[in-house]
């Protein structure tokens, strides 16, 4: 499974705290070597997939042709 990220996701991550951007790429690392890591909590909700990025942050991808947006 691959991710790619786009402009917009970018603009937003920097708008995000330092630790979080810290913990959101921790996450992405946990994400890559294992989806089912549980504390990830990744899921498809509706049409978006979620990733938990701590307790109060989400991350949220689309589905494109095998690879997650």
């Amino acid at each position: 499974m691959k991710h790619r990220a786009t402009p917009d996701f970018w603009y937003y991550y920097r708008q995000l705290p330092i630790d979080i951007q810290q913990l959101a790429d921790r996450c992405y690392d946990l994400l890559r070597e294992n989806p089912k890591y549980p504390s990830l909590h990744f899921k498809k909700v509706g049409q978006f997939w979620s990733v938990r990025i701590g307790i109060h942050y989400r991350a949220l991808a689309v589905e494109e042709d095998g690879n997650f947006v």
